[in-house]
């Protein structure tokens, strides 16, 4: 089995609010780290590729560069559509679509490490603005990827077994998405054993003789939880323990996918 993906991006936003000082009605006016006044920088780091149904772990970092502590610091980091929230460190709170921190007080110099773990529940595009404000205003964003995969089951099964010679046996062929993206470009492929005689082919696509082998037309798409049907009639010519194979190939599948179902011919 083969796994091949659509990408959707994802943008998680966060913004940290702190207050310049606990008696502070008012934002202050702009200070650099020179002289006596906090200020804080925020990064955050998220997974560089996620498939659906996967965790991911989102990484913030809250430092103070400046020269004095920041008071009633806050953490606020904003969830997605396309994100499923599990867990928050260091008594981060959900409220809403938001995982807050309520860190206090952070020193000159200090840096508070912040995780969050969620699950990547869809294939899409999700964007989010970030914004991080303690007097002065820093900003921070990162953008990941999730992979939907498509992965093709294969199954072939025979009706009726066994049969006498001279009588038919129809092969149904099922393909089946289980996965959470697009198959494409699908073909199936039957090779017939000496003991069998062509009779019919259809399904999902016509499908028609070449030699000893059914070649189906190309299922052009085959989307998720989805499933074609394919058959394959034949005649039992010759006594024998025969074996019918099925071989599949997509444009995610470079390795063909094979399948092997036995007739018992008396």
């Amino acid at each position: 089995m083969k796994l091949h993906g659509i990408l959707a991006t994802a943008t998680i936003a966060l913004l940290a609010g702190p207050l310049c000082s606990a008696q502070t009605a008012e934002p202050a006016p702009v200070s650099s780290p020179t002289d006596g006044a906090p200020h804080i920088e925020l990064v955050k780091k998220c997974p560089d590729l996620r498939y659906v149904g996967r965790d991911a772990t989102f990484e913030l970092t809250v430092t103070n560069r400046g020269t004095g502590p920041a008071l009633n610091v806050v953490v606020t980091d904003n969830l997605p559509t396309g994100v499923e929230f599990h867990s928050a460190d260091h008594g981060g709170q959900r409220e809403g679509n938001n995982i807050i921190w309520r860190l206090g007080t952070l020193a000159a110099g200090q840096s508070r490490t912040l995780q969050i773990k969620a699950r990547c529940n869809q294939i899409t595009t999700v964007r989010n603005v970030a914004k991080v404000t303690y007097c002065a205003e820093a900003q921070a964003s990162c953008e990941f990827m999730v992979k939907g995969i498509p992965a093709i089951l294969l199954e072939c099964v025979d009706d009726p077994d066994p049969i006498e010679i001279g009588g038919q046996v129809t092969y149904t062929i099922t393909v089946t998405n289980q996965g959470t993206a697009i198959g494409t470009g699908i073909l199936v492929e039957c090779t017939l054993p000496a003991e069998h005689e062509f009779v019919r082919a259809g399904g999902a696509t016509a499908g028609k003789l070449d030699g000893r082998t059914v070649k189906f037309a190309p299922l052009a798409t085959l989307a998720p939880k989805a499933n074609a049907v394919f058959t394959v009639t034949v005649k039992g010519i010759k006594e024998g323990d025969s074996r019918f194979h099925v071989n599949l190939l997509s444009d995610q599948i470079k390795t063909p996918v094979m399948e092997t179902e036995s007739t018992h011919i008396y």
